[in-house]
């Protein structure tokens, strides 16, 4: 066991690094796709089956393996989608206007949602069994999309239209300014990569940035044939190829070792 971890050591093989990969909605047809944050490619999935809403937003429940979507504007249920063919099941109702974000907290096992001005600017948690909102406290800001930071147990808000970013205390919803951001954002979502330590958006103007960890500079990655909102990372159990090759050169190179060892006889 020494000599992976000296093989690991030597080569700098990220051990339990793999690549994620991103959902979002196609806000034209309300359908679930993926994004691959190595080609910047954009595959679709399928249909969720919901004919209204706009501007909701995705996420990620990784410690029970569900992924929630609010639909947006027109339409303000809660769904959790199949993330193999799209296909949506309703969870209920929130009856909340203009619904903008969601992020679901793993540390404490806990769904949030955030609205924008015509919802009152609000940061309430919501009962992942009905789908019913409870108001926590008012940001005061227009929420494009919400993100969970597991690393650093932290909620992030961002603004649609001035791109920056706040982090929201969970126990009153109060707004703290962390990045003032760097150029407009549309209505969109936000998550956070923890393998890459970087924020992915996508937004109703058909683009997709990337951001670094302090919201401070941006690249624009791809621009899409329609509006796209919601975006939510989901770790993968597949290494990325690079990982995979050079974990494949330091088991052979263990095993050639092994083998010098055996004593001959």
């Amino acid at each position: 066991m020494r000599y992976f971890a000296l093989f690991v050591a030597i080569l700098g093989l990220p051990t339990g690094v793999f690549a994620g990969i991103l959902y979002g909605i196609d806000d034209a047809n309300n359908s679930l796709v993926t994004f691959n944050t190595s080609t910047n490619a954009i595959a679709v999935v399928g249909s969720t089956g919901v004919g209204s809403g706009d501007f909701g937003d995705l996420t990620y429940d990784s410690n029970h393996g569900i992924m929630y979507w609010d639909a947006g504007r027109g339409n303000n249920s809660i769904y959790t989608l199949d993330l193999g063919t799209g296909a949506a099941t309703l969870v209920g109702a929130t009856g909340l206007t203009d619904l903008f974000g969601l992020a679901y907290d793993t540390t404490n096992n806990a769904l949030y949602g955030a609205t924008g001005s015509s919802g009152g600017s609000n940061f309430y948690s919501i009962d992942v069994s009905t789908g019913a909102a409870t108001l926590i406290g008012n940001s005061g800001i227009y929420t494009g999309g919400l993100a969970y930071d597991s690393t650093n147990n932290t909620m992030y808000e961002y603004v649609a239209g001035t791109g920056s970013l706040y982090s929201i205390n969970l126990g009153n919803g109060v707004a703290t300014l962390v990045s003032s951001g760097v150029g407009f954002i549309n209505d969109g979502g936000i998550t956070w990569d923890p393998v890459l330590g970087v924020f992915f958006v996508d937004d109703w103007s058909d683009n997709v940035y990337q951001y670094n960890a302090g919201f401070t500079s941006r690249s624009l990655l791809t621009t899409y044939t329609d509006p796209l909102d919601g975006f939510a990372y989901v770790g993968s159990s597949v290494p990325e190829p690079s990982s995979l090759l050079l974990l494949t050169t330091t088991l052979l190179a263990l095993g050639f070792v092994a083998r010098k060892r055996i004593p001959r006889r």
